[in-house]
């Protein structure tokens, strides 16, 4: 069995973390979990450790979300963006 790869995450600013799989939502941990995760993965292996809070390591699949799952409101990696103002057209 292969080390478990494609993994990646990412913190927000209220403390939350996003774990991806190959570049799609697979988990968000939130206060205590997201706080203990973030500390393991200081001291051990990263990979490992998203695995093992996605639980997904050797399962093969269930991984991410549909195309109106979890994680769509997501861009790139993540990172907020900013308000866009629209405006109503008159006529």
């Amino acid at each position: 069995m292969s080390a478990p790869e494609g993994y990646d995450y990412r913190t927000r600013t209220g403390g939350e973390v996003h774990i991806f799989h190959h570049g799609r939502l697979a988990k968000m941990l939130k206060d205590q979990p997201a706080q203990e995760f973030l500390a393991a993965v200081k001291d051990g292996e990263a990979q490992e450790l998203m695995a093992a809070a996605v639980g997904g390591a050797g399962k093969g699949g269930g991984l991410g979300g549909s195309a109106g799952g979890p994680g769509t409101h997501l861009h790139g990696n993540g990172a907020a963006h900013g308000q866009k103002e629209f405006r109503r057209k008159s006529g």
